[in-house]
């Protein structure tokens, strides 16, 4: 007997437009009626493809692995446009916090607004790498790092999300785009933006 697939949780974004967040309940509960149905499990890509009917600039992505607490938390996210300008991606839009990484995968400069959120000066994120700013109480941490890294060597960008914690305790997220030799040679440019909770 198949497994039962876990049903993800949907984030939308923007999350204040209630036309929008109507449409997609309306399409995810048709979805999982017809998969249900059919026996079938459920993908992004097949949600989206239904959205794009009213919205044809729909994007639906899974949560990366990176950034997923677990199997028991699965989570997609919705975006009305995959940009909030339509016909541009939304890392390319002025006004994000960014970082620019060497080879090693430190901190040479960062924007402002990006020691903003991580919470912490300016001085403390240079020549520090870029994993010392993760869940210390992650051991998978190390590992995940190196493997954003080769993606990017090999794809020349990578598109994810991070969790981590406020220094209140509090959980948070980011979605960052990073693209190599962003910034001149040997300097990878992040472009990253928070991700409010639903």
């Amino acid at each position: 007997m198949p497994a039962i697939q876990q049903l993800p949780r949907l984030q939308l974004f923007p999350s204040e437009d209630l036309a929008f967040r109507r449409v997609v309940d309306v399409a995810y509960a048709s979805l999982c009626a017809d998969a249900a149905a059919r026996g079938r499990s459920i993908d992004p890509q097949q949600l989206q493809s239904r959205l794009r009917d009213r919205y044809p600039a729909a994007v639906v992505r899974r949560r990366e692995a990176i950034a997923d607490p677990g199997p028991d938390d699965v989570l997609w996210y919705v975006y009305r446009f995959g940009s909030v300008t339509p016909g541009w991606r939304w890392w390319e839009e002025p006004g994000h916090a960014w970082a620019v990484f060497d080879d090693e995968r430190r901190f040479v400069e960062v924007s402002t607004s990006l020691t903003h959120i991580v919470e912490a000066p300016r001085e403390a994120l240079l020549d520090r790498p870029l994993e010392a700013f993760s869940n210390p109480a992650d051991v998978s941490v190390p590992e995940d790092a190196a493997g954003v890294w080769e993606e990017l060597r090999r794809r020349g960008e990578v598109h994810s999300t991070l969790r981590f914690r406020r220094l209140d305790g509090t959980p948070r997220e980011i979605e960052y785009h990073l693209t190599r030799d962003g910034a001149g040679p040997g300097r990878h440019l992040a472009i990253v933006r928070e991700i409010e909770p639903r």
